[in-house]
């Protein structure tokens, strides 16, 4: 089928489906994979800057240079592919929720309802904010890597900017990163209490809220 008569969040879903492709994380091996496991666990519990690779060691029963075998540049390359990993991990899973909408009301609010239950249920949602904000000061991922993150930020934009234009309205950067703002910070304005009912409702409220700000945000509609 032609791209130009897709959907708009049909073309979006595409895209992000080729970003996935990019990497096959598959071929991850078991080592790697508990690695990554205990450090974002570390990470989370006791604070990034409190993970040493001689506390990743003890936390794995390992001696430093087994860790060193599966991540030869220590600490920098662990942070790296631990960005990669969470990145593609809510990348897929988002993407599965996304593509179970039947309209662009639905898909709105799938977007939001994921995000906003990522940034609640996993910790490592706040652990991957701060070292993406840290990296805009310090700059101490690789090219490589900020370059990873970026695409996939621009991806995840444009998924609620083809929400958007198929219910009628523009949406300015400035509103997706008021939008963003908010469903990152969930952890500091939802106290959530951990209640399966109380999720459901602070899901429904985020949507109507968001809905608001792209009402608000967006100026006018674009169709008639």
């Amino acid at each position: 089928m032609d791209e130009m008569s897709l959907l708009p969040r049909e073309r979006a879903n595409n895209a992000v489906r080729e970003f996935l492709s990019s990497r096959d994380w598959s071929a991850q091996t078991p080592a790697r994979r508990r690695i990554l496991a205990a450090f974002l666990q570390l990470a989370t519990t006791r604070g990034f800057d409190s993970v040493t690779m001689r506390t990743l060691g003890r936390e794995l029963d390992m001696k430093a240079p087994s860790i060193y075998s599966s991540f030869p540049q220590g600490k920098d390359e662990i942070v790296a592919e631990s960005l990669r990993w969470f990145t593609h991990t809510f990348a897929r899973d988002l993407l599965a929720s996304a593509e179970e909408a039947n309209s662009a009301e639905e898909y709105w609010a799938a977007l939001v309802r994921f995000h906003l239950a990522q940034q609640l249920q996993r910790p490592e949602a706040d652990l991957w904010d701060l070292l993406v904000a840290t990296d805009k000061v310090a700059r101490f991922l690789t090219d490589g890597v900020r370059d990873e993150v970026g695409l996939w930020m621009g991806l995840h934009a444009d998924m609620y900017a083809a929400a958007a234009e198929e219910m009628g309205y523009e949406l300015p950067a400035r509103t997706t990163k008021v939008i963003f703002t908010l469903l990152d910070g969930a952890g500091r304005w939802a106290g959530w209490t951990g209640r399966d009912d109380d999720l459901a409702q602070l899901l429904d409220h985020t949507v109507a809220l968001t809905r608001s700000i792209l009402e608000v945000g967006s100026g006018s509609r674009t169709l008639a």
